[in-house]
């Protein structure tokens, strides 16, 4: 069976109900793009988590968390490796936290 890709499993998230998108400040909270606010990655219900790797790049890897802030549903989506960007390792860190507690 052929994996999944990053856009399919938007489309396929997005279907589920999971509309907005959030990014990572450079504290790490994440900011939502319908309403505005921010919130504490510990604060959200991750609802979803898809890794995507790439077969001969390991540059060509990434997540994405389809998550729940009580308001709404949302996707994270970042490409991770030596190059990420330092908010968006605290704001994964903080939801890993968060998967490994629940």
């Amino acid at each position: 069976m052929a994996m999944e890709t990053l856009s399919e499993a938007i489309t396929r998230l997005e279907h589920a109900g999971y509309t907005e998108s959030v990014a990572a400040h450079d504290d790490g909270k994440l900011h939502c793009s319908g309403c505005r606010s921010t919130c504490e990655p510990d604060h959200v219900t991750i609802d979803d988590v898809v890794r995507f790797e790439g077969d001969s790049n390991p540059d060509d890897e990434a997540v994405l968390f389809a998550l729940d802030c009580g308001q709404h549903k949302s996707l994270y989506s970042i490409a991770f490796g030596p190059e990420t960007p330092p908010n968006d390792v605290a704001a994964v860190r903080a939801l890993s936290r968060r998967a490994r507690d629940r």
